[in-house]
């Protein structure tokens, strides 16, 4: 499929921020500071960014290589065209399946912290007819929306520091690494699933006017995504201690207009990232020369089955604090590792 449409690594970077924090700064504190407690801090930000830093490093090694192409187009190529459309099809799978979560994040926390007497079809079909039109618009549209907004979103998470600052308690971080070390690293592979998310990039590399510059976008991206989700995770456990940190609702009641701005607009635009990545990857891997075509059924497939992932809240954060984790990583980081190492072997061979 050929891509007329060209964002700039820039705007590539604030739409990775946005759409990784937007969740991670709710889901991926809370559940870290779960397990780290008092050191949920470093979980989210040395390890996870260390863990960021390497997929970024894949994503941009396979940019290099294919910089026209996405996933679903050049995995054929890899490793044959049965096994690539495997392969292509378990993405579009995947990004379906993370668009419902998504989907069902946003209308769970509405639901639970503002509207509770709303039905949940409600949430959730706003949230999906927003980021249709959205990416029905295009990239180019999507990410200047996002450029808009995006200092907005980093000034809301600087706000909320400078909101709580009077209730900080700095006795809260102590006594630091009580229970050693595993904690702390075991804790960084949830923040870490979610710095993943960049992963998404794969199927967006053909939009950017610079390629070459994927690394440099997704490292920044990493770094940013690494401050904002410490600052939070620190700010979480210096106001409400550790043994209530993973309780982020109480955190954020009195917070309801920042929150309706940053979950609103910010979740909008992680949907839209995630759908867009499927309705691409469904086309290219159809045959489908309009992506357009496929965004209104691939749309209701994401709302019905939004609603059919879980049971409940409770359900959706067992979810993602441990059976996530190992799928995920097998998209970002599994996968994509043995594509690149499969196209360095094979540009290796054609040298000789």
């Amino acid at each position: 499929m050929k891509i007329n449409e060209k964002v700039s690594s820039t705007q590539m970077m604030f739409l990775m921020v946005t759409s990784i924090a937007v969740t991670g700064f709710l889901y991926a504190v809370s559940i870290t500071s779960a397990i780290a407690l008092q050191d949920a801090w470093m979980s989210a930000g040395l390890g996870a960014t260390l863990i960021g830093l390497l997929i970024a490093f894949v994503c941009a090694g396979l940019g290099l290589y294919y910089p026209d192409n996405s996933i679903v187009e050049y995995a054929p190529e890899l490793i044959g065209k049965i096994g690539g459309k495997v392969i292509g099809l378990l993405y579009i799978l995947s990004f379906m399946h993370m668009s419902a979560i998504i989907v069902r994040e946003f209308g769970d926390f509405l639901v639970t912290l503002f509207l509770p007497e709303t039905p949940l079809v409600v949430f959730n079909l706003i949230i999906v007819l927003l980021a249709a039109y959205a990416i029905y618009n295009g990239m180019e549209v999507l990410c200047r929306i996002n450029q808009l907004i995006f200092p907005f979103f980093i000034g809301a998470f600087i706000f909320v520091a400078l909101f709580f600052y009077p209730e900080v308690r700095f006795y809260n971080f102590l006594p630091v690494l009580e229970n050693g070390i595993k904690p702390v690293l075991f804790a960084s592979l949830i923040p870490g699933m979610w710095r993943g998310e960049m992963a998404v990039i794969l199927m967006f590399l053909p939009f950017m006017n610079q390629p070459r510059e994927t690394l440099k976008t997704l490292i920044i991206a990493d770094i940013l995504i690494g401050l904002l989700l410490t600052l939070s995770a620190a700010v979480n456990i210096a106001v409400l201690g550790p043994l209530l940190a993973k309780n982020m609702v109480r955190f954020l009641e009195q917070l309801q207009p920042l929150v309706f701005f940053m979950w609103i607009v910010g979740m909008t635009i992680k949907l839209a990232v995630f759908y867009l990545a499927s309705v691409l990857g469904a086309a290219q891997w159809l045959n489908i020369k309009d992506y357009r075509s496929v965004i209104f059924p691939l749309g209701i497939f994401i709302l019905v089955y939004s609603f059919a992932l879980f049971e409940n809240s409770a359900e959706m954060v067992a979810f993602l604090a441990k059976p996530a984790i190992p799928y995920m990583y097998i998209f970002e980081l599994i996968i994509p590792m043995a594509l690149l190492a499969i196209a360095f072997i094979r540009k290796k061979r054609g040298h000789k």
